[in-house]
């Protein structure tokens, strides 16, 4: 085994070969270190623009006798935010194409929520060159370059026969061979990756775990190089390169991307802008509509209210805010829905990478960056719950045409405090 490292080591393309794998793999880190890095400096700056506009808020409360709900809901705006977790840049995912920092009033949420949704599709086609990028699609040609000729270079240098004539067991000759130049992949993988993450303090058990599905996926690879560099018909090393980028080809690239497209045609969804304009909409049409219109099916959902002194006026805020919750009553089937249809698509893609090693591997980092839909989703409940919380801590003052003060706005909801759990279907 010694003997064959040094000889391997000794061919400057397979040396070269090794040493780029090195450096790519440490810059796809880097690249998706410095996405979550600006994402968190973003985050940072957008809290202490949101405590330095609660602070002149709140001196200009103090300077008021009473505070009017109404203008509360509409002029404070809560910043929410999706915080990369720990190890979210190994697969930037769903972080491409969400926004991180949002902002919240009383206002209808859906039209809230799905305006940040928009962004350029070319950009999310070709993704971001992180670990899980590099992994799925480039592994597999560091495989293939150091496997394709295990057989067919021996033959071609005229010593397959002598070599044939001095090993006594060539199963055993092989395996080492092979065994030797998958370690020699791994280490390439891994290196960076275990030296990154004592470099930035980062949590042993998800490393452990991304060096496990990293050590599956290669291993998948050397398999199928094995199959097809040491058949007995394995003498043109050309041949044996151009089968197994086509198997690449086929089981990275095309059957993947059909995957998709069966997903989008069997689980097709409305589009998040389509949800966001439907809410403008509902709230442009109630302002011609009856009072009555808006505010008898809003009493229906809070009953509690339905006593309170009626609307007379051209415009009262509870009215307003009454329109606003009830466009968002009104679309709550479709949010619902595509919610759900959101949740299979991921299920279905999962069970999709129990025969597509691609997914598979795409979809477990995703996992462990917290960046996949269910994270997404979970993200979203959470920012429903808020938003829920802060229409039932201002309904009260609203309704009842109740003054408030300064000290009741510490009880004011924040969006920090809701609790994450993951969401299922």
């Amino acid at each position: 085994m010694k003997q064959e490292l040094t000889h391997l080591l000794k061919q400057r393309s397979i040396l070269l070969l090794l040493c780029i794998s090195l450096l790519l793999t440490w810059l796809s880190l880097h690249n998706g270190w410095q996405n979550i890095h600006h994402i968190r400096e973003q985050i940072s700056h957008a809290q202490l623009e949101a405590d330095l506009r609660h602070q002149s808020q709140q001196a200009d409360y103090a300077s008021r006798a009473q505070i009017d709900a109404g203008e509360i809901g509409y002029y404070l705006f809560h910043n929410v935010y999706q915080h990369p977790t720990e190890w979210s840049f190994l697969a930037l995912g769903n972080r491409l194409v969400t926004p991180y920092v949002q902002r919240i009033r009383l206002l209808g949420l859906q039209g809230q929520l799905y305006d940040g949704e928009s962004h350029h599709p070319e950009y999310v086609m070709l993704g971001s060159f992180d670990y899980a990028f590099w992994l799925v699609f480039f592994t597999p040609l560091i495989c293939i370059a150091l496997l394709h000729d295990l057989k067919a270079s021996e033959f071609q240098a005229q010593r397959l026969v002598f070599l044939n004539s001095l090993i006594a067991n060539p199963k055993v000759f092989w395996a080492r061979r092979v065994l030797l130049r998958w370690v020699l992949i791994l280490l390439s993988l891994i290196i960076p990756l275990v030296f990154f993450a004592i470099a930035q303090s980062l949590s042993l058990k998800p490393l452990i775990t991304v060096i496990a599905i990293t050590a599956l996926y290669t291993l998948f690879w050397v398999v199928i190089c094995l199959f097809i560099s040491l058949r007995k018909q394995a003498m043109n090393a050309s041949l044996n390169a151009m089968l197994l980028a086509s198997i690449w080809l086929v089981l990275c690239v095309a059957l993947p991307n059909l995957a998709q497209l069966w997903l989008h045609q069997q689980y097709p969804i409305q589009d998040g802008s389509q949800i966001a304009l439907q809410h403008r909409q509902l709230v442009h049409n109630a302002w011609d509509q009856p009072k009555t219109d808006t505010l008898n099916p809003f009493y229906v959902h809070y009953p509690q209210w339905q006593d309170t002194p009626a609307v007379t006026g051209r415009f009262h805020w509870k009215w307003y805010y009454a329109f606003q919750h009830m466009a968002d009553v009104q679309l709550q089937a479709q949010v619902t829905d595509r919610e759900q249809t959101l949740a299979l698509r991921d299920q279905t893609t999962k069970k999709l990478g129990l025969v597509l090693p691609s997914l598979w591997v795409q979809h477990s980092l995703e996992n462990i960056a917290q960046s996949n839909v269910t994270h997404l989703l979970t993200h979203r409940r959470r920012i429903t719950d808020f938003h829920t919380q802060l229409r039932h801590f201002l309904y009260p003052y609203l309704f009842e045409e109740k003054a408030m003060t300064v000290n009741d706005l510490v009880n004011m909801p924040t969006f920090e405090n809701q609790a994450s759990a993951p969401v299922h279907p």
